[in-house]
């Protein structure tokens, strides 16, 4: 989500919900699946690999903020013949624009997480909306148990103690790299990809009027339905939202299932 989307309809249920997002590994021989499921996404990548690169990637999208958001699924494609590092696939600046941010980031978790050599597992984020003092709580559960804890005030860390005063955003990523081991960093990055993609709750980003994308144009180029052609063509989808104050819904397919 945007910075600034001040151009929508303010949220008038804001301020008592909690945005939710779950992320789930399913690894099978040369193979990982990572599933994602939150307020605004339902999505899936596959990754193959092959002698030490990506020999193919699979995508698929079920719920999506813009008309043109399924395009980035070939777009994808350009991981292939990458080494199957455990870092974030290298892209340039510009092959990055074209891509989506969500499926780019699943891969680079998938890639993460075989490079270790861990097994299937949950990833669970809980952000609640900003109080009237302008502070969130966020918790991270890896298969029930709880692994991190924040209180964050305008999207900067309070909690916890020592590592107050460190903001989510300028530089994040490199001082978690920094600091922590490479499962460790992981879901702190989870979690403040979390924090970004939260902003929308505060907004009705799926009315029944939807806003063209180059209503935006401070982002234009930043990600697949923001670059080329999508940028002039592309709508918000109306009624893709799903408030999951409540709790997770159901699971009802294994992960495999979901894309093939």
């Amino acid at each position: 989500m945007s910075a600034n989307l001040g151009h929508y309809p303010p949220n008038p249920a804001y301020g008592s919900g909690i945005f939710r997002r779950r992320i789930s590994f399913s690894s099978w021989g040369n193979g990982i699946q990572v599933s994602l499921l939150d307020d605004f996404h339902e999505m899936a990548v596959a990754l193959f690999v092959e002698d030490g690169v990506i020999a193919d990637v699979i995508a698929g999208m079920d719920r999506f903020p813009k008309t043109s958001c399924p395009g980035a699924t070939a777009a994808l494609g350009l991981l292939r013949g990458m080494p199957a590092s455990g870092t974030s696939p290298s892209l340039t600046s510009d092959e990055r624009g074209g891509q989506c941010t969500h499926l780019v980031d699943l891969a680079r978790l998938g890639l993460s997480w075989m490079a270790r050599g861990d097994f299937a597992q949950t990833v669970e984020v809980s952000l609640t909306d900003r109080d009237e003092t302008r502070h969130q709580r966020l918790t991270v559960k890896v298969d029930g148990a709880l692994a991190l804890e924040w209180v964050l005030h305008d999207e900067v860390i309070a909690e916890p103690v020592e590592h107050c005063g460190q903001s989510l955003f300028g530089g994040f990523t490199r001082w978690v790299q920094e600091r922590f081991s490479s499962a460790e960093a992981d879901l702190w990055r989870i979690a403040q990809m979390a924090v970004f993609v939260a902003r929308g709750r505060a907004y009705i980003v799926d009315g029944p009027q939807p806003r063209r994308v180059s209503e935006e144009p401070a982002r234009q180029g930043a990600c697949y339905s923001f670059s080329g052609a999508a940028f002039e063509t592309a709508y918000d989808n109306t009624g893709y939202v799903r408030d999951m104050s409540k709790g997770f819904p159901p699971r009802f397919k294994a992960a495999k299932e979901n894309i093939k």
